[in-house]
């Protein structure tokens, strides 16, 4: 099922099958986010929750017991309930299940919501733990935005960041005390790259010849990643005219090095009862 959300200068689609923005347009039909060309990336703006990327076995242990998870995990591969669809505004809802147990062994609500507002969406997600223990997870989005044209765009970061991607033992300086950073497809030769903690709390992208921006605020008490796909067909990889700016909770599981989910140094810890807030802003102009 899918709901349009809109303010006077904005409309959005979302889809209750991961309850995932499919559409971002301005007032004068401007479309702003990937249309999920299944050949190239087959998502628009997927939620990643209980994990954010994976462990390199793809399985992690929790309470002695082995499981098994798909790369940032299951939620944008769920359906979800809708809540309430107004005019501006929708929610929807992920609860916990015997399916879910088996992938992940904890009692939760995951709702999100999206708001309309000027020319903003608002992403507000909301961990409930309805159980009785301690629950740990991983939560971000992963919006993915057009760009026409590689040589025309670039990153711009609110305050200047030092960015070095490690990768298969090699380092890579992706930006060096500076706010911008100009986009190539051989930026993403070795995959994502991310900043923990920065010291921006907005990043966009920016077209340089007619300044037309797309721009991402979040909480930077976590982490910022970007990415496109890449591939080692360079016409495949030419086709991936999209960038995703990624808020995460923190940096990835991978980044612990760790099997077990509660030893995982990264992971949200939420006590029972507890509730877990994260959002994140999309504006365009």
């Amino acid at each position: 099922m899918q709901v349009t959300i809109s303010s006077k200068n904005v409309k959005a689609v979302i889809d209750s099958f991961g309850a995932e923005l499919h559409s971002l347009k301005n007032s004068s039909g401007t479309e702003y986010l990937w249309q999920a060309d299944p050949k190239i990336w087959k998502r628009h703006a997927p939620i990643l929750f209980p994990f954010i990327c994976n462990t390199t076995s793809k399985k992690y242990t929790c309470g002695g017991k082995e499981y098994s998870l798909a790369n940032h995990g299951f939620a944008r591969d769920s359906e979800f309930e809708l809540l309430y669809s107004l005019e501006n505004e929708a929610g929807f809802v992920l609860r916990s299940s015997e399916e879910t147990k088996k992938l992940y062994p904890f009692d939760f609500e995951l709702y999100v919501k999206y708001a309309a507002v000027e020319n903003m969406i608002g992403v507000n997600y909301i961990v409930k733990n309805i159980g009785d223990k301690d629950i740990y997870f991983f939560i971000g989005g992963h919006p993915a935005f057009n760009v026409p044209d590689f040589d025309d765009y670039y990153v711009q970061y609110e305050k200047p960041e030092k960015i070095n991607r490690e990768f298969n033992g090699k380092t890579s300086v992706i930006a060096d005390n500076t706010d911008s950073v100009d986009l190539s497809h051989a930026l993403f030769s070795d995959d994502v790259f991310m900043k923990d903690k920065p010291e921006s709390a907005w990043i966009a992208l920016v077209s340089k010849t007619s300044g037309q921006k797309v721009k991402l605020t979040y909480d930077n008490r976590g982490c910022i990643a970007v990415w496109s796909s890449y591939f080692d067909d360079p016409a495949l990889t030419e086709q991936a005219k999209f960038v995703c700016l990624e808020p995460w909770s923190s940096v990835p599981v991978y980044c612990d090095n760790e099997e077990e989910l509660t030893k995982m140094e990264h992971a949200i810890k939420l006590e029972a009862g507890k509730s877990y807030f994260f959002s994140y802003f999309i504006e365009v102009s």
